[in-house]
């Protein structure tokens, strides 16, 4: 078929098509890009919320003992699956001012939350205890 000046012409050459191809790319990658991101962001924000619930959970476990029974626990792994050890919670105990009679008593419980293998806590949280009466 041959074609004349006044038939119109049907198709897309090579040219426009690379050039819509580089506009959409344009579009697309900062879209992707922030996908990717916000994906990373959500990851570790559920990492930090169930680092906060073990380190709650621990503190828990402590306030359940007797007085004379808290003290420091070693590093303990936590699963979030059977067989899966991916976060480690250590219980620092002590004694505040043991020396001052008005004060004596008081303990300050600090549990770390650590992803297993790192030395920088995800999650750390305090709390005191007193005896009984006090």
């Amino acid at each position: 078929m041959i074609r004349g000046p006044g038939c119109p012409r049907r198709g897309l050459t090579l040219v426009e098509v690379l050039v819509a191809l580089t506009i959409l790319a344009v579009i697309l990658l900062p879209v992707m890009v922030g996908f990717s991101q916000a994906l990373i962001t959500t990851s570790q924000s559920s990492i930090t919320a169930v680092a906060t619930s073990i380190a709650r959970e621990k503190i828990e476990e402590l306030k359940l003992r007797p007085y004379e029974l808290i003290q420091s626990q070693p590093g303990e792994h936590r699963d979030l699956r059977p067989g899966d050890s991916y976060f480690e919670v250590e219980a620092t105990v002590t004694e505040n001012r043991p020396d001052d009679a008005a004060h004596s008593g008081l303990k300050t419980a600090v549990v770390s939350v650590y992803r297993s293998g790192s030395a920088r806590p995800l999650v750390t949280l305090s709390t005191y205890f007193t005896p009984a009466g006090v």
